[in-house]
């Protein structure tokens, strides 16, 4: 059988909703925010205003959308 594969781009609005939302998906996976941003060397302060959109310059969309992915990636559960 043939599978057939699309990249869906979606547009993400910055918003209150999707910082708690982003925080969430990182709890969901165990650890936090702030220690996505440890991790990446970024200041936690700047990752939460780029997902509430004060600040929404070139750096910031692209801070947002790797919050967003890291947020929503999905680790297999173990038994």
């Amino acid at each position: 059988m043939n599978q057939i594969s699309h990249n869906i781009r979606l547009s993400v609005v910055p918003s209150q909703d999707l910082y708690l939302m982003v925080r969430a998906g990182f709890v969901a996976q165990g650890t936090t925010l702030n220690a996505w941003c440890i991790a990446n060397g970024l200041n936690r302060q700047t990752v939460e205003r780029s997902l509430r959109g004060d600040r929404n310059g070139k750096v910031s969309r692209a801070v947002r959308e790797r919050a967003v992915s890291a947020a929503l990636k999905h680790r297999a559960a173990t038994v």
